[in-house]
């Protein structure tokens, strides 16, 4: 009697420890997956101005909130409005903003959210807006598009910017450096260089720049 009460005490116990394992595994997915959401911060908003977050994509709309320039963990809801306006969530509040304002990171060292890259020989760009990177691979005639899942600097080097993007079936990855940067075919030059590696396969470097919105 005493020894079938045990085992099935036991069993139960196991039972408990293995559905503590799940949610423990259930709550590390989820915080994996809350920290692999990007982050973004006003960019070109000067000190003593706010962003404004308004609650239409319409410069004339009501603000539902405003964002301090030093401010960060602006993230995205997936929505977009024609032209460059994207709805955000910040401290609980969703609204819209204008998108040519969202960077990553803050101080000397930011990116902006609309960046434009591109190399030759082989011949290639790739274009990120606030949640998505489009790269077009003309030396293989492909064109791919991502959603961004990644923003954060080197450790101990602010100055350099590993960007990550997945989608089925591959990913791309993007380090983009503060340093001057020329295409090598003109006298242009650009304020970041570039490595990008698309799905493990196509290793390509060149230069980027800010890009300016296309509505």
């Amino acid at each position: 009697m005493y020894s079938a009460f045990a085992a099935g005490g036991d069993g139960r116990a196991r039972e408990n420890a293995m559905r503590l394992t799940l949610l423990l595994l259930a709550s590390l997915f989820a915080a994996a997956n809350a920290q692999a959401d990007v982050s973004y911060s006003p960019y070109g908003v000067r000190g003593g101005d706010v962003l404004n977050v308004r609650a239409a994509a319409n410069p004339r709309a009501p603000v539902v909130t405003t964002i301090a320039p030093e401010a960060t963990g602006i993230t995205l809801t997936g929505k977009s409005a024609s032209g460059d306006w994207v709805e955000v969530t910040y401290k609980r509040k969703r609204g819209w903003v204008n998108g040519r304002f969202l960077g990553f990171g803050t101080g000397r060292f930011q990116l902006p959210a609309y960046l434009d890259c591109a190399g030759t020989e082989p011949f290639w760009s790739i274009a990120l807006i606030p949640g998505q990177a489009r790269a077009d691979l003309m030396f293989a005639e492909r064109r791919r598009f991502f959603k961004l899942t990644r923003a954060s600097t080197a450790m101990g080097r602010p100055d350099i910017w590993h960007i990550r993007g997945s989608n089925r079936p591959g990913e791309i990855t993007l380090i983009v450096r503060h340093e001057t940067c020329s295409d090598g075919m003109s006298d242009n030059r650009y304020p970041y260089s570039a490595i990008a590696l698309i799905s493990g396969q196509d290793m390509i470097a060149g230069c980027c720049r800010p890009a300016v919105p296309r509505g």
